[in-house]
């Protein structure tokens, strides 16, 4: 039986699509990394089958000829389609290198539109590939919303990474109960102590917990013009910051750095400061900056880690109106040079839940923006003032470059830097005080080990290398 081109093209792809569409599912515990050589080896076979079922005699299949070729290239790329829906389902469970022990993939977040309100703004948040950047957009038109408001996307074990973190330390549980049982008054603070939760799995057996590193971490509730039970925890020494980028690299932030370096055209990155927002209520959400009159180079990124399943949008971004948007399961939200934004209202205390969101403060560094970028409040660490200026200089272009050669992986950590107490008679239990506003911390620096002097710090040497981990 002969066929014209034209219908031997039609039956076949629509053969051949069933085909593929019709095909059995990888088996359960298919093994993503030999699924190149299962591909290989299944599509000739497919392609074979689906000629045969639009038609073609068995020595027909034989022929290679531009019709073939071109039912072959369409074949394939429903072939990949149905591959790319097995890695997407696979791919969200992480693998341990080394012990082959997988954990389940953090369940996607469902966007509920239902929530949304009439009297705001709302964005595109299609899906993102990890490090894809792309500025925000309204929804009814999809223009931009503003210069330096972003998504990106979040590599799959970056929320788990950072949740286990904190889990093992400690500080979720403190996150999650504090602000009910616990909280403090606007303008308060408070101080805790922890230890590395990697250090504690690669201390060697027998090992005397003593050998474990003490580092701080502080709380703090803003004033009252926040409108909200609002609690702000942030790395309180150089030592619980370096921590925060240890976490950061292993949850794969290299890409999202990568990202926001290219989108932005910037020359480099390095992360100032590693902190969580947690929050129950909020009668108003204050609208404010982070960052203004940096060109362009300085910018907060926030990514959901914990949001009642009851809870609606968390986060407002404000272009020519108010809008808001979920942090989603899928992208953070990088708000930068004059981005107006806030908490979105809420109450989550009838269920007593709790809306986390870790905030990342990453920069470029430059001549000119230097003293703003020293002169921030945010967080308690690194401290404001000359010093902070000297120190925020050592971290320029440590974590990203676009000329390359630069990783949260492979860091080999900030320049020499050495500080003395600025009084005499320091005193090392005084450095933790409730209620100084961490003003004696500031004064005392080398007792109050704010700073790692450079014999432990090592600059030049990676980090892993330096920790352990």
């Amino acid at each position: 039986m002969k066929h014209s081109k034209a219908s031997i093209l039609s039956v076949a792809l629509i053969a051949g699509l069933a085909t593929v569409n019709a095909a059995e599912p990888l088996e359960k515990d298919f093994r993503y990394k030999d699924a190149l050589k299962y591909y290989h080896s299944e599509t000739a076979a497919l392609l074979k089958q689906s000629l045969l079922s639009a038609g073609f005699a068995i020595d027909e299949t034989d022929e290679v000829d531009d019709i073939y070729l071109d039912f072959a290239s369409r074949a394939l790329n429903a072939e990949k389609e149905r591959i790319e829906r097995i890695r997407d389902a696979l791919a969200s469970q992480t693998c341990s290198e080394g012990d082959g022990q997988c954990t389940p993939p953090p369940a996607k977040k469902k966007i509920d539109k239902s929530k949304y309100s009439p009297g705001f703004g709302h964005f595109l948040t299609h899906d993102l590939e990890p490090g894809q950047a792309e500025l925000m957009r309204w929804e009814h038109d999809g223009s931009i919303v503003q210069d330096y408001a972003v998504r990106v996307g979040l590599p799959p074990d970056l929320v788990p990474t950072i949740k286990a973190y904190v889990k093992d330390m400690g500080l979720l549980d403190i996150m999650t109960n504090m602000l009910y049982d616990d909280p403090l008054s606007p303008g308060d603070a408070k101080w805790f102590t922890f230890q590395s939760p990697y250090q504690k799995e690669s201390l060697a057996e027998g090992s005397s917990t003593d050998e474990l590193r003490n580092f701080t971490w502080n709380v703090e509730r803003p004033d009252k013009k926040w409108k909200s039970d609002m609690h702000w925890f942030n790395t309180a020494d150089e030592l619980s910051h370096e921590e925060g980028l240890r976490v950061l690299a292993k949850g794969g932030f290299d890409k999202v750095l990568a990202g926001i370096g290219e989108k932005m055209g910037l020359d480099s990155l390095n992360i100032d400061s590693f902190g969580f927002v947690a929050v129950t209520n909020c009668d108003r959400g204050f609208i404010h900056t982070d960052w203004e009159d940096v060109d362009g180079r300085a910018f907060n990124f926030l990514v959901g880690i914990e949001s009642p399943d009851q809870g609606g949008p968390e986060l407002i971004v404000e272009g020519d109106v108010k809008g808001e948007i979920y942090y989603g399961s899928n992208a953070g939200i990088l708000v930068g040079d004059g981005t107006r934004h806030g908490t979105r209202e809420c109450d989550h205390r009838a269920y007593r839940g709790v809306r986390i969101a870790c905030s990342i403060y990453l920069s470029d560094v430059t001549e000119d923006n230097l003293e703003t970028l020293a002169g921030d409040t945010t967080s308690i660490f690194p401290p404001t003032g000359k010093i902070a200026a000297d120190w925020v200089w050592t971290q320029g272009g440590r974590h990203w470059s676009k000329k390359g050669g630069r990783s949260l992986v492979g860091d080999v950590g900030r320049k020499p830097f050495n500080v003395e107490d600025e009084m005499e008679g320091c005193k090392k239990h005084l450095c933790i005080r409730d209620d100084d506003e961490g003003r004696y911390r500031n004064s005392c620096m080398k007792t109050c080990n704010v700073f790692m002097n450079d014999e432990d710090y090592k600059p030049g040497t990676e980090r892993r290398e330096v920790y352990g981990y």
